[in-house]
């Protein structure tokens, strides 16, 4: 989740467990036809034509989404908003999820078939495998590659729909030892998989070309992923030396991840003389009431400062494996391995994007401080501005009401608002919770975050939220993680080859969603005090994406520097290089930083993932710009959006933006267009705290 530091409601990324298993796969890690999606990381954005439908009108599309929504409206219970003193919101809970579908239960004997066809395919894979010689490409059997290929992602799908169902379970009780156990069974199973194949992969991504052009001859879906692997060719080491490099990560690099999961799911905070698990004080950064806000955020602090050293030998151990893997992958290839090249390689876009984005985030710094210090002026915390109030809900008016409704109400408000965009996707939405697909209920060991995942066999998806307390930003997370599903959904029929999205395109939907549902409750606003609600996550969506993500991206960049050059990541030296990234980017509008948000966030201690932070803000920036279409298009717009968004995984992400809008990512204007569009939105958001606050 790439929104405020702390955001309880997206920090848990238990689906990043299902990346791991589905990392074996031949030729497109994630070719499962669904996407782990990344976690909610904005709230409640609206769009780039944000006039009051009653003074300027407003295109039909948008107009339909309002129709729709005002029916349901008056069904919609709107509560106000409880007193920290009362316990608050924690009344509302949502529907449990049922994935028996899939599997009775961990164990079952549908689980344990799954997992020993797995076994028996790896042993055929590799044995398969075992006359291939990369030293001897030239006449390797196409018809050896392809049958692999075809076995390779039967396994997958078998394999990453255990993982999936042992990563549902460990978010709604982690302390699941079942879950655990079979989890690092699938892990194992995985990087057996992974080892029995390397040949077969290896070979494809190194064999003359025209080797390769005879593979994708016989699997066409195949020739993006493919291509895009060969461009991997001169750093790839040897068969040995890869294998090893997979069966060491086992019990090495993604034990870290795992092990800082464990802290996150076990810790316990003490917040006002309360002790209560991290999803629970997380979801308390959110409460109306500012001392609780800081209670939480300190006793979150101060329970990771028991585990920092922990914390920070998890980051060194992940940037020092990577730090040696991109030496030798340098040496091998004559050439520098920069430590971004991963993370480009996997988005599939250009050094050169990423750094015209950037620049246009920088120009854009004071833009998001102006957002920031508007808030503390709204929240009547001039100068008192900390860290512990950057996911505060507006203030309420006097006499007004903060809007709060149950789940049922939650689905409701989403299926209306994006019924306007098409009647298929609100058709969509209400099929979600019928067939129990959402998770949002309650207990002590759940994960906290948000996310979608989807379990390959039958190719549906699956959205988790931990902290669901009817809040406009849940509306507004369930709406995101909703369209995450719905762009898995879309792509259900392509061949799974096709499907695997990379993550800075994968927030093209969910905050499509967001944006659609922030956008109705705007226009039909009958107040500036109510207008006010739904604009403040505009300037949360501002602060969140053009200064928390740059100050994440700003530090991770400074920890694999410094781990290239020998240096040891230790708890001080973690601190000071976050109070640095933070300081550059929030300046003045906060009145301290979080130094220990290196050891609190997941993100940075996923071990499958290098820089799980830019990919957010390329998505936001992104996103808006995709959302303008709709004016422009009308009602040829739902259409062209489909066809976006199942391109996603068969592009790289500079040919999307060029087929889909006419724009180059490697200019800064692209990006300027976006972070104007965002201006607009504070402009507005500074009215009307002028008026109300």
């Amino acid at each position: 989740g790439g929104r405020k530091q702390h955001r309880g409601q997206d920090q848990k990324m238990r689906a990043q467990l299902v990346t791991a298993a589905v990392a074996v796969a031949f030729v497109a890690p994630r070719a499962l036809g669904f996407s782990v999606s990344s976690l909610a990381p904005v709230r409640g954005l609206s769009s780039a034509l944000h006039s009051a439908p009653h003074k300027y009108g407003i295109a039909p599309l948008r107009a339909n989404a309002a129709k729709s929504f005002k029916a349901g409206r008056a069904a919609i219970h709107l509560r106000t908003s409880m007193t920290a003193a009362a316990d608050p919101k924690t009344d509302i809970v949502g529907p449990a999820w049922d994935n028996s579908a899939e599997y009775e239960a961990i164990g079952s004997d549908a689980f344990e078939e799954d997992l020993k066809k797995v076994e028996e395919m790896t042993a055929s894979i590799k044995k398969a495998c075992s006359s291939i010689s990369l030293d001897n490409l030239d006449d390797i059997p196409v018809s050896l590659l392809v049958s692999v290929s075809k076995e390779v992602k039967e396994a997958v799908i078998l394999l990453s729909n255990a993982a999936t169902f042992c990563s549902c379970e460990l978010s709604v009780d982690g302390t699941n030892d079942a879950a655990k156990g079979e989890m690092a069974r699938v892990r194992a199973l995985s990087s057996s998989l992974t080892q029995a194949s390397q040949p077969a992969s290896l070979a494809l991504r190194l064999c003359p070309d025209s080797v390769a052009e005879a593979y994708v001859k016989e699997l066409p879906s195949e020739r993006f992923t493919v291509e895009h692997s060969r461009k991997l060719r001169d750093q790839t080491l040897s068969l040995p030396e890869e294998n090893l490099l997979t069966a060491l990560s086992v019990d090495g690099l993604s034990s870290w991840n795992q092990l800082h999961s464990s802290i996150a799911a076990t810790v316990e905070c003490d917040v006002g003389g309360e002790k209560m698990g991290v999803a629970k004080a997380a979801a308390l950064l959110a409460d109306p009431d500012a001392e609780t806000r800081e209670k939480a955020w300190r006793g979150i602090n101060q329970a990771w400062t028991l585990h920092e050293e922990a914390a920070a030998a998890s980051l060194n151990s992940i940037t020092g494996w990577r730090a040696e893997t991109n030496r030798r992958r340098s040496e091998k290839a004559g050439r520098e391995i920069h430590f971004l090249d991963g993370a480009l390689h996997s988005n599939r876009m250009t050094r050169a994007s990423l750094d015209a984005m950037m620049l246009a985030v920088a120009e854009a710094r004071p833009i998001a401080q102006r957002a920031l210090k508007l808030q503390a002026k709204a929240l009547g915390l001039e100068g008192k501005m900390t860290p512990a109030h950057l996911m505060a809900p507006p203030p309420t008016a006097p006499g007004g009401k903060a809007l709060s409704v149950g789940f049922d109400d939650g689905i409701k408000m989403v299926a209306d608002a994006v019924s306007g965009v098409n009647p298929d996707v609100g058709a969509f939405v209400t099929k979600m919770q019928a067939e129990k697909w959402i998770d949002g209920s309650a207990g002590d060991k759940r994960s906290p975050g948000a996310y979608c995942t989807g379990f390959a066999k039958s190719r549906t998806p699956r959205v988790y939220m931990s902290a669901y307390s009817g809040t406009f930003q849940h509306v507004s997370t369930l709406a995101h993680e909703l369209g995450h599903a719905y762009h898995n959904w879309v792509m259900r029929d392509m061949d799974r080859a096709e499907t695997s999205y990379p993550m800075n395109l994968a927030e093209t939907a969910s905050i499509f969603f967001e944006t659609v549902v922030g956008d109705t409750l705007i226009d039909l606003s009958e107040s500036d005090a109510e207008r006010l609600q739904y604009r403040w996550y505009d300037a949360e969506s501002a602060v969140a994406f053009l200064s928390n993500i740059p100050a994440r991206y700003d530090f991770d960049c400074a920890i694999h520097q410094a781990r290239e050059e020998g240096k040891s990541l230790t708890p001080k030296f973690l601190k000071e290089e976050m109070s640095k990234a933070w300081t550059t980017w929030y300046g003045d509008a906060l009145t301290e930083v979080d130094d220990m948000f290196w050891a609190s966030k997941l993100h940075f201690h996923i071990s499958g993932l290098s820089f799980y932070n830019f990919p957010y803000t390329f998505g936001y920036m992104f996103a808006l710009g995709v959302y303008a279409q709709q004016e422009a298009k009308g009602e040829d717009f739902y259409d062209a959006y489909v066809a976006l968004l199942r391109d996603t995984g068969r592009m790289t992400a500079e040919e999307v933006v060029q087929k889909h809008l006419g724009c180059s990512l490697e200019d800064p204007d692209f990006w300027r267009g976006s972070v104007r569009i965002i201006e607009q939105k504070i402009d507005d958001f500074e009215k009307l705290v002028n008026k109300v606050a």
